[in-house]
């Protein structure tokens, strides 16, 4: 059964361009050899991580284990995790962007996806803003 992940963290220090270079590298690789697919989003300034990740559901599942405990990140959120006909982003072991570079109208009022940082009269709609995110993204790849 074809799944659909999305997943926000917090790097636990600032990374530098090669740090993200050899973690889209080691990514890209285990994806493909997996045959996952996704986009991986990044904020320098907040130094968190949003990842959509698409794949056979026993592999995504495998999968978050590991990115789970994996210590370059804490505050894990799985955000939502659902069943989909077809992948949105087919043509990419792991596409990525800075939250920074996105268009302003896309992110728009965005501030933080960590839930540990929001209010809780914030937290409602956090999900369906991050899948509209992704989509959006996955339309203009």
């Amino acid at each position: 059964m074809l799944t659909e992940l999305v997943y926000c963290s917090v790097a636990t220090q600032a990374m530098s361009v090669e740090e993200l270079d050899s973690l889209l590298e080691q990514s890209r690789e285990n994806n493909a050899r997996l045959n996952v697919t996704g986009i991986l989003l990044h904020s320098g300034k907040t130094r968190e991580f949003m990842q959509l990740l698409e794949g056979e559901q026993e592999c995504i599942e495998k999968l978050m284990q590991v990115i789970s405990n994996d210590e370059r990140h804490t505050c894990v959120d799985m955000m939502y995790h659902d069943r989909i006909e077809s992948r949105n982003f087919e043509d990419w072991s792991m596409a990525f962007r800075m939250f920074d570079d996105l268009d302003p109208k896309l992110i728009e009022g965005y501030t933080t996806f960590n839930a540990n940082a929001l209010p809780p009269a914030l937290l409602t709609g956090r999900n369906s803003r991050a899948r509209s995110i992704m989509t959006s993204l996955s339309q203009n790849m």
